[in-house]
């Protein structure tokens, strides 16, 4: 009996890790194919995040910025530098707050992005290919398992 329980553990261990490595397999490729064209688009699959999102958001802040792309903000801060160096954002004043720095992006971030979308799209339109019923289905999965363990990560926080 005590073996038979140790078996299960460890069957839904290995039902935990088949489902993670998968998320990690996926992330994998995705970043092999976006890094195989890094070095001829000029930017990163980080960079092209802020450029899009500032595109969506301009004149947003580093923190709603770093909302936005989910991760931290020095991270972000490092990311946005780099940007404004290569003179992809520009960062100004706000006009409402004058303590507060916006962001947006220049002419040149605006073809970046453009260059990386047209690129990126030609090994990520087979991407709609997966039938709309199994994205939905993939999606909803998704946000069950960020449910749980964000539901999860309040309960250890609260200990």
């Amino acid at each position: 009996m005590i073996k038979k329980q140790g078996e299960l553990v460890l069957d839904s261990q290995e039902h935990i890790l088949e489902l993670l490595y998968s998320f990690r397999q996926v992330h994998l490729s995705f970043y092999q194919l976006f890094w195989k064209d890094a070095g001829t688009l000029g930017t990163t699959w980080i960079q092209y995040l802020v450029l899009r999102t500032l595109r969506d958001h301009p004149d947003i802040g580093l923190t709603e910025l770093a909302d936005f792309i989910l991760i931290g903000n020095s991270t972000t801060s490092g990311v946005v530098d780099r940007l404004v160096k290569a003179g992809m954002v520009e960062r100004k004043r706000s006009e409402t707050d004058r303590r507060s720095i916006t962001l947006r992006n220049t002419a040149e971030g605006d073809e970046l992005r453009k260059r990386t979308e047209e690129t990126c799209s030609d090994y990520l339109d087979p991407l709609l290919l997966i039938r709309e019923e199994d994205r939905r289905h993939l999606l909803d999965t998704h946000q069950q398992i960020i449910d749980i363990l964000t539901h999860k990560g309040r309960e250890r926080s609260t200990l």
